[in-house]
């Protein structure tokens, strides 16, 4: 019998087994379900699972036919990780449900979008700090942090949640929480890509109705002292203010283009002063709206390829200032956002979470814009200015050409050893695998097909 009639069979088979659309190549949908915003995949199929029998359906059916495995929500994350070739693409956007349980507590879908989570919630006064941008997926941003626009206040989307539901390799649902697997709880809060498939988070909301949030913009030719003056407040700023500056590429036709720095205030807006004076003020664009106005949204030309680093830093010194500013001239591609962390991000011990780098005080993003042909020799240049930058860790959702290095800035030592074992004990296969995933103890040996059926049998 021939490879292509089993795997036809085996299709069917999964068709009756899930509620959702089962895809492949020639079926309406497929090529839409197979491409994400940093990648074009032709996976063998995409399960649209409805529920988590759904994803233990399209498990079963990987494990059976030998197939890799990746997970898709917003499709935003920026090494591409939501699509693949010739492998299962479990793709949770049905999974959108958002509920409000007692105290507060919102039970979230991960295929939900934050836009559409935070206009929901905005209806009942309510927040939960997360993101930015309006169409990333909860599943996606959940699984490295959450950075968003009250992380000074609220920490991470992460430090919010008090339970999860997830499908483990092995096909088992579980219930996780501080009580129930604490284990596993711990590592889904920062590196849940490689242990499973999180089908929803029970998120603890704030009543925040609406923040005082905008733009700040002040004269290019003033870039220096205003970085120096902003990363000096923000590393002592009160809880309530978050902040990012933010500098254009030099390639834009209007190479004068003024320093923007963003604002979201959750308290007294009376705390936006000291940011409003860390140079001439050009234009002041901040006002209180509703929480769920802070999410913008983000398109870019379809053959673009952006390269995506980013590093932690615990504190600024002024040579990295001048550092940024002579790559940003060096690198005429190169997009820059530093954010602010701090306050309850801080508060958290970095033993708390999977997400380990608490005494981190700002992060710097940056991405080089454009098509590959156009970067010409700039990624080169780009990856060398990031090793000589030294950050003190990385944040594991704003990196597109992931290294060993990277994860080992993502999972220091510590972290890496616990998440080990924690693999090893849900996931020894390594069936949720990526470039930035802790594998299993490197004393396991032995067929990934092997185990996931003994995982399978064991279960059932």
């Amino acid at each position: 019998m021939t490879e292509s009639v089993v795997v036809g069979r085996g299709i069917g088979e999964l068709r009756g087994a899930v509620l959702g659309e089962v895809l492949v190549d020639g079926d309406a949908g497929y090529a839409d379900a197979g491409r994400v915003i940093m990648a074009e995949g032709r996976p063998s199929v995409v399960v649209r699972c409805t529920g988590a029998a759904d994803v233990v359906a399209a498990l079963r059916y990987a494990e059976a036919q030998d197939l890799p495995v990746a997970v898709r929500s917003g499709g935003h994350n920026a090494a591409g990780f939501g699509t693949n070739d010739g492998g299962v693409v479990i793709d949770v956007r049905p999974m959108d449900e958002v509920k409000v349980l007692a105290d507060d507590v919102v039970r979230v879908g991960v295929g939900a979008t934050w836009g559409d989570v935070a206009a929901r919630l905005g209806e009942l006064g309510l927040a939960i700090s997360s993101g930015d941008t309006a169409s990333v997926g909860v599943g996606g941003l959940m699984a490295g942090g959450g950075i968003g626009w009250m992380v000074r206040k609220h920490g991470l989307a992460i430090d919010n949640v008090v339970s999860a539901q997830v499908v483990t390799a092995d096909g088992s649902v579980r219930r996780v929480d501080a009580v129930n697997e604490p284990e596993l709880f711990w590592g889904l809060r920062g590196a849940a890509g490689s242990l499973g498939v999180v089908t929803s988070y029970d998120i603890t909301a704030v009543r925040q109705p609406t923040v005082h949030f905008g733009t700040l913009l002040y004269p290019w030719t003033q870039t220096e002292q205003v970085l120096n003056s902003w990363a000096e407040y923000a590393a002592h700023a009160p809880a309530e203010v978050t902040s990012s500056l933010q500098l254009a590429p030099t390639m834009m036709a209007d190479r004068q283009v003024p320093v923007a720095v963003m604002v979201c205030v959750a308290g007294d807006p009376a705390l936006l002063e000291p940011l409003r004076n860390l140079g001439t003020l050009l234009t002041d664009k901040v006002a209180e709206v509703p929480y769920a106005e802070v999410f913008s949204d983000m398109s870019m030309p379809a053959d673009w390829r952006p390269r995506i680093r980013n590093g932690l830093f615990d504190m600024w010194w002024p040579d990295l200032t001048g550092r940024l500013l002579e790559a940003r001239q060096q690198l005429p591609a190169m997009a820059m956002e530093i954010r602010a962390l701090g306050g309850a991000f801080g508060a958290m011990p970095a033993d708390a979470t999977a997400f380990a780098h608490r005494d981190a005080q700002f992060m710097v993003n940056s991405v080089l814009m454009g098509t590959r042909e156009a970067q010409g020799s700039q990624p080169a240049e780009f990856d060398a200015f990031w090793q000589t930058l030294r950050p003190n860790g990385a944040y594991v959702n704003f990196l597109s050409d992931p290294t060993d290095a990277d994860l080992d800035s993502c999972y220091p030592e510590s972290h890496r050893a616990r998440l080990a074992a924690l693999k090893q004990a849900v996931d020894p296969g390594h069936v949720f695998r990526s470039a930035l995933s802790v594998p299993p103890r490197p004393e396991w040996t032995g067929g990934r097909r092997h185990l996931m059926r003994w995982a399978m049998r064991s279960r059932r």
